[in-house]
């Protein structure tokens, strides 16, 4: 079975409908970038605000948690260790809030722990219990051996293929020309939230050298990139202020990094205003199988968080309200990038004819995946018994 290796590339249209790249359902506006799992658990964010509307009974939060100690807390520190005990069913955070010690003891690390609580609350969406309780289901499965896709059969997925010559589903000058002319519509997300440790780099993938001729970095190779797409659209359309945005996704690791390598280079030559971050959240670190969170070493009052994963760009592309900006700017497409495949870029056009071509809410770029290969792959999986239940 030869199945597609994706390659970090991923265009979305702004005005979904129904139907994805290999004609999957996708979520419609304005959850369109939304990311929705098939093992989603039912606890979602208007249930747990549903939940914190309704009064909590004060004898389990008392036992827990004194009068007093509770009043050193804000407001959202407090909503959030109430919610955190009150759905603490089996006991398995009762680490985090049971045995404080009176108030006036470690006081500023009761605060502390009641902010992160907040924070930690405010960056999933459905909430820190949505996040625990999710994570208890995948964490059961897994010890249980569940296959959750064992109804399903793995095939090789149809998809679309460019050539010059007639073997190809669309002519390559074709899809291009037709990818030009959108290319002004567009916009461009990075994701960037991983350092080159793995290649013995200390500093971020977006600095690393892509060749030796030039000694351009990943970043400035994207931003020249999308410069030259910007100047073609502006001859294309006649409108010389036209601007292509970029967004760069960063996590505490790379932000200040990458905040400071466009500094130093001036943007390398994109305006003021023209280049966005949004920080990559962090989630709270599990310390077990009951989906414990685990508190930092030597230091009852913090929890360790963890690096999420990349899926996390469409929940910030919505709740920072870009998503709605661009609309409203009349921009239809959001062109993904990885931090560290110079290479992609040159497919980017005809993509974008093929997204058009065929109405396509979403599209992925691929390559042929040989047997064996370590790399991931796309493949379409087919329900047994109700096909729309299939998904690719």
């Amino acid at each position: 079975m030869r199945l597609a290796t994706a390659v970090a590339f991923l265009v979305v249209s702004l005005s979904s409908t129904s139907i994805g790249a290999f004609g999957i359902p996708v979520s419609s506006a304005p959850n369109a970038l939304s990311t929705v799992s098939s093992r989603q658990p039912s606890v979602a964010a208007a249930s747990t605000c549903a939940r914190r509307g309704q009064p909590l009974k004060a004898s389990l939060v008392e036992e827990a948690v004194t009068t007093a100690n509770l009043d050193l807390l804000s407001e959202r520190g407090q909503e959030s260790l109430k919610t955190l005990i009150e759905n603490d069913k089996d006991g398995s955070q009762s680490h985090v809030y049971a045995d404080w010690p009176e108030r006036g003891t470690d006081d500023e690390g009761k605060r502390q722990l009641g902010e992160q609580l907040a924070d930690l609350d405010a960056s999933y969406p459905g909430g820190l219990t949505a996040y625990l309780d999710k994570a208890k289901v995948l964490l059961k499965e897994s010890a249980d051996g569940d296959n959750p896709f064992s109804d399903f059969e793995a095939l090789v997925p149809e998809g679309e293929s460019l050539s010059f010559d007639d073997e190809g589903s669309m002519p390559f000058l074709e899809a291009e020309k037709l990818g030009k002319s959108v290319m002004g519509d567009s916009v461009f997300c990075l994701v960037a939230g991983g350092l080159g440790e793995r290649l013995g780099y200390t500093g971020i993938k977006l600095s690393l050298e892509t060749n030796l001729c030039t000694n351009e970095s990943y970043l400035e190779v994207y931003v020249k990139y999308i410069q030259a797409m910007q100047t073609m659209a502006r001859k294309e359309s006649g409108n010389d202020d036209l601007l292509i945005p970029l967004v760069i996704m960063t996590s505490g690791d790379t932000d200040p990094l990458t905040r400071q390598l466009l500094e130093d280079n001036a943007n390398f030559g994109m305006k003021d205003g023209q280049i966005q971050i949004v920080m990559q959240d962090k989630v709270a670190a599990l310390k077990d199988g009951n989906a414990g969170l685990a508190l930092a070493d030597g230091n009852r009052w913090k929890l360790q968080t963890k690096p999420h994963g990349h899926g996390d760009v469409h929940h910030l592309l919505y709740r920072e309200g870009m998503v709605d900006q661009w609309e409203k700017e009349g921009k239809k497409f959001i062109i993904f990038l990885q931090d560290t495949n110079a290479l992609v870029i040159n497919s980017v056009i005809p993509t974008m004819g093929v997204s058009v071509h065929k109405g396509f809410d979403m599209n992925s770029i691929c390559i042929p995946r040989l047997a064996g290969e370590a790399a991931g792959a796309i493949t379409r999986l087919e329900h047994k018994s109700d096909p729309s239940k299939s998904l690719t």
